[in-house]
C-alpha cells in the first residue's frame, strides 16, 4: 500500500503530519497529486450501508465519487491507492472530551498549553478519531487560536471543535477541575438576560457549539441550585438564533424532559436515576434528539475491563513510565472478589435497559481527559460497549459516525460520501464481524492525507 501521501506547496523540508513536537510544516520541494483513487476495499459508508469491493476518489481534501471499482474510472494523473483485502470506514466523531488536562504521567491546569493540546489532537488522529469536541474545560484563549491555526493548515491531528460552557455560578465541571488552583471558572450565569449576553459574545468568537452544566454538583462552592428553567430556555433560543448547537450535562429523567421541552437536542449522559418512560421516549423520537451515554465513564469498575496497561493496543503508544504508573495505581487499588452493593446493581440494570431503549438516539462521546480514560483509544472501548450492551457493530459504526456528525450539525464529515471530507480509517480487518477490529488500523486519513503513525508513535515512546 502506498504509506505516504502528504500534499506539499512550499519551499524545503516538510514535517509530515504529526511528527515531533512541533505543527506541521508544508514545503515544496515534492509535489503529490492532488487526486488519490482509492481502489479494492470493502467501504462502510456510515449510514449503515456497505460496498463491496470499492473505489473513491479523493480530490484534494474532498472525497468526489464513490462506487464499485467497476464503476469509477482514473482519472488522469491520480495517486492509486490499492486497497485489495483492507475495510474502509469514516473517522470517528467524538462528541465529548476534555483536552488539555491531561499529560498522562500528570492531570491539571498548568499542563493546558498549546503544546499538549495539539499532542492530544494528534493522539486523536493516532486511533482514528477524525473531530473531537472538547466541551466546557478549555481555556479558551489557548483553544481558539489553535482552533484558528488548524484551519489555516498550521496545526494538524483530529478537527478540533471548542464547546465553552455555562453554568451556575460555583457550578460546572467536577471537583477534579474546581479544586484545581488553576481553575480559571466557566461562564456563570444568574439569569436570562446575562445568559443570553454570554451566547452573543460566543457566538462573535465564532463558537459553534455550547454546553450547558444543569446539575448541582459541588456543594461546596454553592451550587446547590440547578441551572433554572427560565435561563437554559435563554440559552437555548439565543443559541438556535446564533445558530449555535448546545449539548447539556443532564444525568436525571425530570431535567431531560424539562430541557427536550424547552428546546435541547444534545444530552451528555443518558438518565441515570430512572427508567425511561414512554413520554420520554416520544419527547427524543418527536425532537430527534441525541445522547452521549459515556458508557466507559460509569463502567470503568466493570469485571469485564481490561486493565489498559495490559492491553497490546493502547501500550503501542506510550512510553514504559505511563504502563508501570498504571500497574501501579491498579495494583494498590485492587480487590477483584469485591461483590457490587445493590445499589450498584440497580444503577447498572438502569444504565443498561436505558440504553436499549435509546439505542437509536446514541451518538459516541468519552469524556476523556476528565476521568482517567485515554484520548483515542477509548473512544475503541465505547464501541466495544455500545455492542455490549446490544448494539450491532454497524449501529455503533453509524453511531460514532454519521449520527454523531449530523447531531452537531457538521454535513462535511462522518461519511464515505462524495461531499464528505475525506476523513478515513484503512482497516486490516472487517469491524461488521467484530467490533473489536476497529484496532486493525493500516492507515488514517484526515483531511486526504495519512497521518503518520509511526512518526507519532516513535516520538511517544521514546
Amino acid at each position: 500500500m502506498t504509506t505516504h501521501l502528504t500534499r506539499l506547496t512550499a519551499v524545503i523540508f516538510l514535517t509530515q503530519l504529526g511528527c515531533g513536537g512541533g505543527d506541521r510544516v508544508s514545503d515544496a520541494t515534492t509535489t503529490i497529486p492532488d487526486v488519490q483513487l482509492f481502489t479494492g476495499a470493502r467501504i462502510i459508508v456510515g449510514d449503515g450501508r456497505v460496498v463491496e469491493d470499492g473505489a473513491f476518489i479523493v480530490r484534494d481534501d474532498l472525497i468526489v465519487e464513490v462506487g464499485s471499482s467497476g464503476e469509477i474510472g482514473t482519472p488522469p494523473d491520480a495517486q492509486l491507492v490499492d486497497l485489495i483485502g483492507r475495510t474502509v470506514m469514516p473517522a470517528l466523531v467524538n462528541t465529548h472530551a476534555h483536552l488539555g488536562w491531561e499529560r498522562y504521567t500528570s492531570w491539571g491546569s498548568e499542563n493546558f498549553t498549546r503544546e499538549n493540546l495539539i499532542d492530544h489532537l494528534r493522539r486523536h488522529a493516532y486511533y482514528g478519531v477524525g473531530t473531537i469536541i472538547s466541551t466546557g474545560s478549555d481555556i479558551e484563549e489557548i483553544a481558539l487560536e489553535v482552533r484558528h491555526a488548524q484551519r489555516l493548515g498550521e496545526v494538524d491531528g483530529a478537527r478540533y471543535l471548542v464547546s465553552p460552557g455555562l453554568g451556575t455560578p460555583g457550578g460546572g465541571p467536577n471537583p477534579r477541575f474546581t479544586d484545581d488552583a488553576g481553575w480559571w471558572g466557566l461562564h456563570s450565569v444568574t439569569g436570562p438576560a446575562q445568559a443570553r449576553e454570554i451566547v452573543r459574545a460566543e457566538a462573535e468568537r465564532g463558537i459553534q457549539i455550547l454546553k450547558i452544566w444543569v446539575d448541582a454538583r459541588d456543594e461546596r462552592r454553592g451550587a446547590a441550585v440547578k441551572l433554572q428553567p427560565e435561563i437554559y430556555a435563554a440559552i437555548l433560543d439565543e443559541a438556535q438564533v446564533r445558530d449555535i448547537r448546545v449539548i447539556a450535562h443532564a444525568t436525571t429523567l425530570e431535567d431531560h424532559k424539562r430541557l427536550i421541552e424547552a428546546g435541547a437536542r444534545r444530552f451528555i449522559h443518558m438518565p441515570y436515576d430512572a427508567d425511561v418512560d414512554d413520554e420520554y421516549l416520544q419527547l427524543v423520537e418527536v425532537r430527534n434528539v441525541f445522547i452521549v451515554p459515556t458508557l466507559g465513564m460509569v463502567t470503568r469498575r466493570e469485571p469485564f475491563r481490561r486493565p489498559v496497561h495490559e492491553d497490546p493496543f493502547f501500550q503501542e503508544q506510550v512510553p514504559d513510565e505511563v504502563i508501570a504508573m498504571l500497574r501501579a495505581g491498579t495494583a494498590e487499588s485492587a480487590s477483584p472478589d469485591r461483590p457490587r452493593s445493590p445499589a450498584a446493581e440497580e444503577r447498572a440494570r438502569v444504565i443498561r435497559d436505558n440504553f436499549v431503549a435509546l439505542r437509536d438516539h446514541i451518538i459516541l462521546g468519552i469524556d476523556a481527559g476528565a476521568v482517567g480514560d485515554f484520548f483515542g483509544y477509548a473512544d475503541h472501548l465505547e464501541l466495544e460497549l455500545f455492542v455490549r450492551l446490544g448494539m450491532t457493530p454497524s449501529d455503533a459504526i453509524v453511531a460514532a459516525t454519521t449520527r454523531a456528525a449530523h447531531a452537531f450539525g457538521l454535513n462535511e464529515i462522518g461519511g464515505i460520501e462524495a461531499g464528505k471530507r475525506a476523513d478515513f480509517v484503512v482497516l486490516d480487518a472487517n469491524p461488521l464481524d467484530d467490533i473489536m477490529q476497529t484496532r486493525e488500523i493500516a492507515a488514517v486519513y484526515l483531511r486526504g492525507v495519512e497521518v503518520d503513525r509511526a512518526g507519532l508513535r516513535a516520538g511517544w515512546v521514546e
